[in-house]
């Protein structure tokens, strides 16, 4: 299995940091690198990539309406790499279909994971996003109720939903608590319905308002 990947990114610093480290995985494979838009949709055009690692701030055309055409046109997978860290932003750049959101800040290590976990079909984000948004949830104290909140979350749902919030991916869990990785999805599906939560983002920060989770008990590694 190789990951085939594009960085579309202005800066050239950035792109030789991606370059170098994808360069190191054997499981990874740059198919190219374009500095604009314009040039990064012929690059995945031609190339077909598996991932592609896309700034916001292009000079050229704006990287949300490049995810938006990339997810229209192709079935290439889209990770956001960016510097804006504004909640409004970040719901824009999934609203246009991309699959993932690093800050530019975050170390390589973390973006690689993220590329394996996102060809998987798995989610995975950027710890400072979460933590991000967990603040931001903290403050407004919102008190919304799942559509089932009436019905408890299970001591294995829980149990799950803390392994959620420690960043494991569905087999991670599988692994964990010696069970399938469909068992897991039945019972992060179960959770969602409980929490009325969309993604696990929302499902932490729900879990969290509703009590079922602590701030100071997760270690804030990219949710997987």
């Amino acid at each position: 299995m190789t990951i085939r990947v594009v960085v579309i990114e202005d800066q050239e610093l950035c792109r030789l940091g991606i370059r170098t480290a994808i360069a190191q995985e054997s499981d990874m494979e740059l198919c190219g690198e374009a500095s604009c838009g314009l040039e990064g949709l012929e690059l995945v055009n031609s190339t077909n990539p598996d991932i592609v690692l896309l700034d916001i701030g292009l000079p050229d055309i704006n990287g949300l309406e490049i995810a938006t055409r990339i997810k229209k046109h192709t079935l290439s997978k889209v990770i956001i790499l960016s510097a804006y860290s504004s909640q409004n932003m970040i719901n824009e750049a999934f609203a246009c279909g991309a699959d993932s959101y690093f800050l530019k800040t975050t170390k390589i290590d973390s973006i690689k994971n993220a590329i394996r976990s996102i060809y998987q079909n798995e989610e995975y984000l950027d710890q400072a996003i979460i933590k991000r948004f967990l603040e931001l949830n903290h403050r407004q104290n919102t008190k919304i109720k799942g559509k089932r909140y009436n019905e408890l979350p299970t001591t294995q749902e829980i149990e799950i939903l803390k392994l959620i919030a420690s960043g494991y991916s569905n087999k991670e869990i599988a692994n964990q608590l010696f069970i399938s990785i469909s068992t897991v999805k039945s019972h992060t599906g179960n959770l969602f319905l409980k929490l009325g939560a969309r993604d696990r983002v929302n499902a932490i920060i729900k879990a969290q308002s509703f009590g079922y989770l602590e701030p100071s008990t997760q270690d804030w590694r990219a949710i997987g």
